[in-house]
Order: C-alpha cells, then sequence, then structure tokens
C-alpha cells in the first residue's frame, strides 16, 4: 500500500451527489402556482362538475389512471412528486400511472407526459376504516416532469399563511357531473368558498356512521349545488394569494353525495343528509409533506455506495485504486434520469476547498447536491467562504445553501443565499453536511470555501489522517466501476478505467 502517498495527503473521503428533483424547500414562493390562463375566479361557475376548464388554467393538475381509466386527480408539488389522497390507494396501489398536462382525455394533448408510479407514500396515521382523517399521500413518479406553459407545480402554503372563511377557491378534475352521473373527457371546474371550522366540525357530527375529522377543512355553499364528486378525490383544492398565484390549500378527500344540501341536516333521514365538501387541510400536514420529500432526497442518496479496498496502489503508477458501487451508471457522459453530473467521489482534506458545481461558471438548474465531510475525531469542520454568489429570496426558498450537522440532515446549522459573503460557519461535531439546492430558473456563479479542522480546545489540526469513509446502506451492489484517483497537492483526477 502506497502509506507515504496516504500520509502525505490526509485526505478524508466523502461522497457528493446530485440528483434533478427541481424542489425548493419551501415550495411556496412566486415560481409556483401561476397558470398561462389568469383570472380564474372571473367565471360564473355553477352546479356539482361546474363549467370546463380553459386550457392551461389549471397545469399543476394530474389525472391518475388505472389501466389507463381514470381513478382520482393530483397536484404537481416538484418535478418527482405529486400530492394526492391516501384514500385513492385503498383498492389501486400497482399499475397506476400518472398523466401530466392533461386536458382532453380523448385526445393528446399538447405537453401530455405519462409515468409510472416508484413510491407510494401515504400518512401513517391514515386507515381506511376511517378514511376522513390524514387522508393524504404522495407519489414519486419514475422519471422527471419537464415543465412549460401548461405543466407547473402548484404552492404549498407557508405555515403561517391564512385563508379565512369565505375565500373563494377552486376544485377541478374529471370527476362524475352529479351524483350517479358520467365522468366527463374534459377537465371541468368549480368555484366553492370555504366554510368557518366549527360549522364543518358541527355538520360532520351529524353525518352517520360519525367519523373522526381531526385533519381537514370544508368547502361549499349550504343549498348544495356546487361540489366536488367521485372521480375528484385527490386533486387540489386551491386558493388565490393577493399577488395572484394559486396554493393548495385543501386535497380532495371526501363528501356525502355530491352537491346536496346541508342545511338542517338532523331534521333529514341519513340516506337524504348531505355535507360540504370536506379536504385534507395540507397547512396542517406541511411537515408531513416536507419529511417526506426530504426522506425522498435521503433515499436516493443511500442508494449509492461506495467500497473501499484500503486505497491499495495499483501497481502500475502508485496511484489509489477504488471500487464505486452504484445502481447507477458512474461514467458522467451517460447521464442517468435521477443524476445530474456530481454523482462521482470527491475528496475533501484540511486547508482544501469545496465548490458549488461548475464554479466559478454558473451551476446547474434544477439540482440538489450534498458533501459530507468528516473532521478527525476530537476536532469540528470550520467552513471559510471566498466567494458566494447564489440567487436570493425570502427564507432561501430559491436556491441556497443549507449547512448541517449531521447526515441525517435534522440538525440545521445554517440556510444561506444571496450575493454576499457569508461569516464563518463550525461544525457542532466532526461531521458537517452541505446542501446546496436550485429551483428550475435563473442561476448565479455558486460558492467557493475552504475547510479547516479544528481541535476543540482551539488547536487547528496538523496530524495526517487516512481515508475513511461512512457508509450509509450495507446492500449488495449491482455495478462496479473501477475508478483510479491521481491525487496531486492542489487537486484530483478521476480515471475511468472500465
Amino acid at each position: 500500500m502506497g502509506g507515504s502517498r496516504v500520509k502525505t495527503t490526509g485526505v478524508l473521503l466523502c461522497l457528493c451527489y446530485c440528483i434533478n428533483t427541481g424542489i425548493s424547500d419551501d415550495l411556496s414562493g412566486p415560481k409556483c402556482g401561476l397558470p398561462q390562463i389568469r383570472n380564474l375566479l372571473d367565471r360564473s361557475l355553477r352546479i356539482v362538475g361546474g363549467l370546463e376548464a380553459r386550457y392551461g388554467s389549471h397545469p399543476w393538475l394530474v389525472s391518475l389512471r388505472s389501466r389507463g381509466s381514470h381513478f382520482c386527480g393530483g397536484a404537481i408539488l416538484t418535478e418527482r412528486w405529486i400530492l394526492t389522497a391516501a384514500h385513492c390507494f385503498s383498492i389501486v396501489s400497482t399499475n397506476v400511472s400518472v398523466v401530466i398536462g392533461e386536458y382532453d382525455q380523448r385526445v393528446p394533448d399538447e405537453e401530455e407526459q405519462t409515468f409510472t408510479v416508484n413510491t407510494i407514500k401515504i400518512h401513517e396515521k391514515y386507515q381506511h376504516a376511517s378514511p376522513m382523517s390524514y387522508d393524504i399521500a404522495l407519489l414519486e413518479i419514475d422519471g422527471h416532469i419537464r415543465l412549460g406553459p401548461g405543466v407547473q407545480p402548484i404552492c404549498l402554503p407557508l405555515p403561517s399563511e391564512k385563508f379565512p372563511p369565505r375565500t373563494s377557491c377552486l376544485v377541478s378534475g374529471w370527476g362524475r357531473t352529479k351524483e350517479r352521473g358520467l365522468l366527463p373527457a374534459i377537465l371541468r371546474e368549480v368555484q366553492l368558498e370555504l366554510v368557518e371550522p366549527a360549522k364543518c366540525k358541527y355538520v360532520l357530527q351529524t353525518l352517520r356512521p360519525t367519523q373522526q375529522a381531526l385533519t381537514v377543512l370544508c368547502a361549499g355553499p349550504e343549498r348544495g349545488g356546487k361540489d366536488a364528486c367521485q372521480g375528484d378525490s385527490g386533486g387540489p383544492l386551491i386558493c388565490p394569494r393577493e399577488d395572484g398565484h394559486w396554493v393548495v390549500v385543501g386535497v380532495t378527500s371526501w363528501g356525502k353525495g355530491c352537491g346536496r344540501s346541508w342545511i338542517n341536516n338532523k331534521a333529514k333521514s341519513s340516506a337524504k343528509r348531505g355535507s360540504p365538501g370536506v379536504f385534507t387541510d395540507v397547512k396542517m400536514l406541511l411537515p408531513w409533506i416536507k419529511m417526506k420529500l426530504r426522506e425522498g432526497y435521503l433515499t436516493l442518496f443511500n442508494q449509492v455506495w461506495i467500497c473501499i479496498t484500503d486505497c491499495i496502489a495499483d501497481g502500475l503508477t502508485n496511484d489509489f485504486v477504488v471500487v464505486f458501487c452504484s445502481t447507477a451508471d458512474a461514467n458522467p457522459n451517460q447521464k442517468s434520469k435521477s443524476t445530474l453530473g456530481c454523482g462521482t467521489v470527491a475528496l475533501v482534506q484540511d486547508h482544501r476547498t469545496v465548490h458549488s458545481l461548475n464554479y466559478p461558471q454558473s451551476y446547474s438548474n434544477d439540482s440538489v447536491c450534498h458533501w459530507v465531510i468528516y473532521a478527525p475525531k476530537g476536532h469540528v469542520v470550520k467552513l471559510d467562504f471566498d466567494d458566494f454568489d447564489l440567487e436570493q429570496s425570502d427564507d432561501c426558498e430559491y436556491d441556497s445553501l443549507t449547512v448541517l450537522g449531521d447526515v441525517d440532515t435534522k440538525e440545521e446549522i445554517a440556510v444561506l443565499c444571496g450575493r454576499n459573503v457569508p461569516p464563518p460557519v463550525l461544525s457542532y461535531d466532526n461531521v458537517m453536511v452541505l446542501q446546496f439546492t436550485s429551483d428550475s430558473t435563473v442561476t448565479y456563479r455558486g460558492f467557493h470555501a475552504t475547510v479547516s479542522f479544528i481541535s476543540k480546545i482551539g488547536e487547528c489540526d496538523t496530524d495526517t489522517h487516512k481515508p475513511r469513509i461512512h457508509i450509509t446502506h450495507h446492500k449488495k451492489p449491482t455495478d462496479q466501476v473501477i475508478m483510479k484517483l491521481s491525487i496531486t497537492d492542489n487537486a484530483f483526477t478521476i480515471f475511468y478505467i472500465s
């Protein structure tokens, strides 16, 4: 083994990866919820099925299909994730396709795209026997949605955002136009007003059998005549912000009949009672949504494995030989759907640099990159920024560099964006994780920073250390690509042998 070479370089071997997800942390900024058709509420919408929607007026809406037949709706959150209702999968859970950019189900539409489903994430507290509570699910599709004028994500609500009772909102879908009616081919929409929470709770208590309604909100007139119906389930209830952007406030969940009056419910027989439209309260379940989306990142992270053979010299050039194990092709010239150019091995050592992809050229759109940096035991990681140029936004919701204190991404140290060089950042312990995200528009130069290790008693570490690696998953790799790492004092080069 080339021991002297290892000691003189003193590297820590870490993993850097990029995934093309197109998601910002908040999903609530002005780059979502903007259809090409404006003034959606300026129409006289009526009855259960409402009116035919205009093409492009609901670019976030998707059609879920089983064996080619529509059964539920959903809403685009990111280029890979769809928001829908859990009860849509009480019977159907396999052979589900997601149709994006749909308008007229009889013909292919201009921006129509079809994907299969990779993962279905249903809320852990949802129960089929009591389907009104926690009726929410996330779908990860097999591929990336091509955004365009007729295909756009919807905004998630901000935690502090409020839409008061009587706010006029919209529901859209390919659901029945009346109770026991037919499914329409062309997308329809209906305008509903939000109901006071106390009134919503009261009317739901008049229904039989009674159900817990822990995570719901209601919308629709007491006299009936306007409602969502079978086939609309999973679609979004959207409400407008003052700036014209649309927010998914609810997920279409449940209702007693379709468009029935619910005035004086107690005076009616159980069979004739009605209810407003019942929707899952998205803001109430916002922490769950964000947690599941982050878990999706970690799943992709854990699908890349590193196999170290003690940095054995190859006997010819005295360079290190590393086996890179991955479910995806490690050759950067053959990009897979889930990588964006930095799904390779990165080397970081004391007093060396880390920087955004392509620096000093502009970083890429729609990317999420991670660097995992380990300091020697008894030391912390210090990050000194030399240059910093990321898109500025409130709460860093567009492009950002997040500094974390653990590989589980739970200990947030700092979230950075803008064009001012930040002050130095210290880790809590001997590990620091950097997470860089960019959205689908506008890129800047990125960042360039120096990594150093500081002993916990305040002295910089000068010892050298053998390379080591944190292996997040212990699985048998499906592919192995041999790489030769040629390390110099200032840089490293990766040679793909085959």
